[in-house]
């Protein structure tokens, strides 16, 4: 028999304030090394996201009821076609990184 099973993982929560904009979060994952960002980054925004990631087995952590924290390598390859938001993910990734 094959059990499904759910691996687990810390993961270091941050609010980032952004100008113009509500508090954002994102979070780090101190065994892996994993940067998760919200899942309003994604093309289709956040909610087509979570179904999305559920389909394709991604991990996320839940943060509301239609948004999660996604892995920022993730995100970044659903988001192939847009130049501005990869820059975005990369900013947000180097932001998060420095402030471990």
């Amino acid at each position: 028999m094959d059990y499904d099973t759910d691996e687990s993982e810390d993961v270091d929560v941050i609010e980032i304030q952004m100008a113009g904009r509500r508090v954002g979060l994102a979070g780090f994952a101190r065994g892996s090394g994993t940067v998760y960002l919200t899942g309003d980054l994604h093309p289709m925004g956040a909610f087509p996201a979570l179904m999305a990631a559920a389909k394709q087995q991604v991990p996320y952590m839940s943060t509301t009821s239609i948004n999660a924290l996604f892995p920022s390598d993730w995100l970044r390859a659903e988001c192939l076609a847009d130049t501005d938001r990869l820059r975005v993910i990369a900013n947000l990734e180097e932001f998060v990184r420095g402030s471990r």
